[in-house]
């Protein structure tokens, strides 16, 4: 494969990123915007409107991670991307905090101890829980690589069946059983599921047999029956009782319907070609900021606060809901898509130094080990 046609793939992933990361921000306006409501309660065109997208959108931090997956299987771990990646979580964490403090917004909760440990600490107790199990899966990343590397093809198949059954079919199927271990999708556990379903479609690309259409068709076809399903249960609730407590039970990451639709949007951006060097440099800029995008808008301070400032309640009920929406989110991650690209360039400054990277050379031979490159 040339290196042109290396940075083309490379660009439709990273417009895939940025696809992503609008969703994620359509959930936030969705759910703490309190535009959703209750599922059992739905009635209204709008409401409708809103549990489709909402459907349509949870594949959002799957796809985050089958990206994340498809490229660090063939890359090395390094100190340095760890420390940068940590201190970016941190900047955003203290700088945000920083202003509210000394702008006076802080209330009286934001100043107890226990606030305070989320915002000085936010990997370790979890402010952001996404970028607490993104930097451990990171961690783990060439262990993963070293399993994935030694095991067939029919074994990796295997691999990625059992804990499907475990994290995904399970909680799908007997939702009323109680798993053994269910966050719906947000650990460790789940997200190593989707880096080896990833680590597999990039190691067996003769998997991805379908045109790009037919893998859209399907991310649209089992993105809707996450609705319909729970349209159905209510349904049946209606008949034998008992069962509408579970109607949005597929609105979960590790529900199967939504793991099939993330990889069916996945296996269609890999299919897509993206012609033109321009495009590409964009959209590759705007992809670098798309982390940076999630950890200012959904700082512990301001992920309730910012559709306050849009009006978002106010556009619940009315017929331009979908504009408000669309406008809101596509100013959320323009603002906040400009912040992080001063943030990178000031980083830049410092980690494009000689003398920050002679001080993660030093740690070349531990990372020679980890990556499994030592003699």
């Amino acid at each position: 494969m040339t290196q042109k046609a290396v940075k083309a793939r490379q660009s439709n992933m990273e417009l895939l990123r940025i696809v992503a990361m609008l969703m994620i921000i359509t959930l936030h306006y969705l759910d703490k915007g309190d535009v959703l409501g209750d599922f059992a309660a739905t009635s209204t065109i709008n409401q409708y409107l809103v549990w489709i997208l909402e459907a349509f959108c949870y594949v959002a931090v799957n796809v985050y991670v089958l990206i994340s997956g498809y490229f660090l299987v063939q890359s090395k771990f390094t100190f340095k991307k760890l420390f940068v990646l940590w201190a970016q979580v941190l900047f955003y964490s203290w700088l945000i905090a920083g202003i509210f403090f000394l702008g006076g917004w802080a209330g009286a909760e934001a100043k107890t101890l226990y606030e305070l440990f989320f915002v000085v600490f936010p990997v370790t107790a979890g402010h952001y829980w996404f970028a607490t199990i993104y930097i451990l899966l990171f961690a783990v990343s060439p262990f993963l690589n070293a399993a994935v590397a030694k095991m067939s093809k029919g074994q990796h198949k295997a691999c990625i069946a059992v804990l499907l059954v475990i994290f995904s079919l399970w909680n799908t199927i007997l939702p009323f059983t109680i798993p053994v271990t269910d966050n719906e999708g947000m650990d460790i556990a789940w997200f190593v599921c989707i880096y080896l379903i990833a680590a597999y479609i990039r190691k067996y690309p003769e998997c991805m047999k379908s045109k790009a259409y037919v893998y859209t068709l399907g991310y649209a076809g089992w993105s809707l029956l996450v609705f319909v399903a729970g349209i159905a249960l209510l349904w049946i609730d209606g008949i034998v009782g008992k069962l509408g407590g579970y109607a949005t039970n597929f609105y979960a990451y590790n529900s199967l319907p939504v793991l099939v639709a993330s990889v069916c949007l996945f296996m269609a951006f890999l299919k897509i070609e993206i012609k033109g060097g321009r495009i590409g440099k964009c959209i590759n800029l705007i992809a670098g900021a798309t982390f940076g995008v999630y950890l200012i808008h959904e700082h512990r301070y301001i992920r309730y606060l910012w559709q306050q400032w849009l009006h978002v309640t106010d556009a619940v009920n009315e017929p331009w809901l979908l504009l408000h929406l669309l406008g809101s989110i596509l100013a959320v991650f323009a603002v906040c898509t400009c912040i992080e690209l001063v943030r990178k360039w000031l980083f830049g400054l410092i980690t494009n130094r000689k003398w920050f990277n002679n001080i993660f050379s030093k740690f070349a031979k531990a990372e020679a080990k980890i990556n499994g490159d030592a003699e």
